[in-house]
């Protein structure tokens, strides 16, 4: 069960009122209205008016003691207790805003981030909560928060019918076309120079991403799960514009110790400049599960037949597999790796090729109420034979940086905006893959 109010409120008290000074005159037997801030004679005359406005439901009289005495609402204690009242006055998004807030400054404070959880898990944000819930249970967090999270997370699990998420962002100066340095190529043998609008910045980038699941539940164990995603970006010069249409459907299985493993037939439709770029269909399958409380491990293997519009050499199959582990550290950090590895085997014996791409992040807290995530990944690309048009057999890699960073203390459309910043080295045996990018982009992201 949720833990009460009246619990809250003594933590707050028994952390805060020692550090209070004396500060107020009044006449003790003054009452609280609703919109009065009321000041006391000295802490005991605070504690016993605010005993009094929580005992007798006066939640927005209790609210405004205790934002009338900034030493104490100032406090964790003090914030955590705040945010309780103003989730019980129906006020979640402020209530989410100050914890968050908290959090970024107090990154080490279990009990608040478990607040933040309870907020997503009663408002149906169950990414949201679970992310929260996993982090709280990564820090100083006492027996009977942990025995609700663990019902919390069995809820959600249980629940998962409908999941809606939804992205937007704006970038304003990005090389979507993987822009080379280079001024010349070699093609069989022959010199060309590249024009400006190959070598080009296109401009301001408009991103939007959604993607929906739905979970048909048929047994305690099984299950069956179905969902799409689609993704746009619409640049300034429409030659670079992209869609992109998932859907998949397949059957779960729920495991001891919060394990799923999923099967499911996937198709892709991808455009690229308004015009049909190729299609993918197969099957994948997928899984995750908890080592402990703080250990995550996801992994997945997928087959893919592509049916390609720029020409019959470019169809075929891919397949491959990735795998990740998280590390939850404490209440607003944590560590991410991830290794990805595929194979294009396609009609065209110069177009085989295969790809590892490596990663590692970390989310952590700012100053000024924020919370970022960085990470680093290294791209190796590497095609299976000796291209008649390069005259070499091509070998690229890339390595980069990105960093995403969201003032916590901010919410629009009750979602948090976020920044990100990308910047990225190519190098290559041929002079088209050698550039270096960097991007820039704003947006927010909202579960439903």
């Amino acid at each position: 069960m949720k833990p009460s109010l009246s619990g809250v409120f003594g933590l707050a008290l028994a952390c805060a009122l020692p550090l209070a000074p004396a500060a107020f005159a009044q006449d003790p037997g003054t009452s609280a209205a609703p919109g009065d801030t009321v000041a006391f004679a000295g802490d005991q005359g605070f504690s016993r008016a605010l005993i009094t406005a929580l005992t007798g439901g006066d939640l927005p009289g209790a609210l405004l003691l205790l934002e009338s005495r900034a030493d104490i609402a100032g406090t964790p204690a003090g914030v955590r207790l705040r945010a309780e009242l103003l989730v019980r006055l129906g006020r979640s998004p402020e209530a989410t805003a100050l914890l968050e807030g908290h959090l970024a400054r107090e990154s080490t404070d279990a009990i608040a981030r478990f607040q933040v959880g309870e907020i997503h898990f009663d408002g149906r944000q169950d990414g949201s909560a679970i992310l929260a819930y996993r982090l709280a249970l990564a820090g100083d967090l006492d027996p009977v928060r942990r025995q609700v999270i663990q019902g919390r997370l069995a809820t959600i699990e249980a629940r998962r019918d409908l999941r809606i998420t939804i992205t937007v962002a704006v970038a304003p100066d990005s090389n979507i076309n993987n822009a080379t340095t280079a001024s010349t190529i070699d093609l069989f043998g022959l010199p060309f120079t590249l024009s400006d609008d190959a070598r080009r910045r296109s401009g301001v980038g408009v991103s939007i991403g959604a993607g929906v699941e739905r979970r048909l539940v048929l047994s305690e164990r099984y299950a069956l799960t179905a969902g799409g995603s689609l993704s746009l970006l619409d640049a300034s010069n429409r030659t670079f514009d992209q869609s992109q249409i998932g859907l998949f459907v397949g059957p779960e299985l729920r495991l001891p110790g919060q394990t799923r493993i999923n099967l499911a037939a996937t198709y892709r439709d991808i455009d690229f400049g308004g015009s049909d770029l190729e299609t993918w269909s197969g099957l994948q399958l997928g899984g995750q599960t908890y080592a402990d409380s703080r250990t995550r491990w996801d992994a997945s293997a997928h087959f893919d037949r592509i049916h390609s519009q720029r020409g019959a050499a470019l169809s075929g199959s891919t397949y491959g597999a990735r795998a990740s582990r998280t590390r939850f550290l404490g209440p607003s950090a944590l560590w991410r790796a991830g290794l990805a590895l595929d194979v294009h085997d396609l009609a065209g014996s110069e177009a085989d090729y295969h790809d590892v791409h490596a990663t590692v992040g970390r989310l952590f807290a700012l100053p000024f109420s924020s919370l970022a995530y960085v990470e680093t990944y290294a791209h190796k690309r590497t095609f299976d034979q000796r291209s008649s048009a390069f005259g070499v057999r091509r070998d690229d890699r890339e390595i980069g940086v990105s960093l995403r960073v969201s003032k916590r203390d901010w919410i629009v459309l009750k979602a948090f905006p976020y920044v990100q910043a990308t910047a990225s080295h190519a190098s290559s045996n041929v002079a088209l893959g050698r550039y270096t990018r960097q991007r820039i982009e704003f947006g927010l992201t909202r579960d439903f």
